[in-house]
């Protein structure tokens, strides 16, 4: 079960920093964009990221976090798959916004299965284990180096994989978390 919520928190986490090193290829194939309309392609993925962070945790809680982290991964796969074939500068900066979007709410959710899952006493060690896979998406700048030497469509197609485990895997290994009510929160 921590594998499959570890794979899609790393996933999420990754693509903060993956596209980094990806922008002057992105800037080159279309047309030479500019830093400042290239540079969207970063922004809309942290600010809608940011954004939906709250909300998406909220409605993880009250449709259930199993739900919302499935629905989460298949937005930000489907996403990242459109990113990969983007036709221009502004489809990619729309897409990542939909990414982020799926980012948003498998982030939270993961935690909810996380924490729905262990028991008590294991919930520590279960957050730390959550934390560091988190702390391994900073090697993003590396893979991201690595996957533009053959295109940086290849930042977005990585995605796709490890999206498609979660979604054969979650349903039969992540457990049922039932929404709550107003009054539960």
């Amino acid at each position: 079960m921590f594998a499959v919520v570890a794979a899609g928190v790393l996933m999420a986490n990754l693509d903060l920093f993956i596209v980094n090193v990806a922008l002057p290829q992105i800037s080159s194939d279309f047309d030479d964009s500019p830093l400042s309309s290239v540079s969207w392609v970063l922004n809309a993925y942290a600010v809608v990221f940011a954004a939906l962070l709250v909300p998406a945790g909220n409605f993880a809680d009250r449709f259930g976090a199993r739900a919302t982290y499935l629905a989460g991964t298949a937005v930000f796969t489907l996403a990242s798959l459109a990113c990969a074939v983007a036709p221009n500068i502004w489809a990619l900066v729309a897409l990542r916004g939909l990414q982020a979007a799926g980012a948003a709410a498998l982030i939270p959710a993961s935690l909810g299965l996380l924490l729905a899952a262990a028991p008590p006493e294991k919930r520590l060690g279960a957050i730390r284990g959550w934390t560091a896979v988190s702390g391994i998406a900073t090697l993003g700048p590396a893979a991201g180096g690595l996957l533009t030497e053959i295109s940086w469509r290849w930042v977005f197609l990585v995605n796709v994989p490890i999206g498609l485990a979660v979604l054969l895997a979650g349903p039969r290994l992540l457990p049922r978390t039932p929404p709550r009510t107003k009054a539960d929160l």
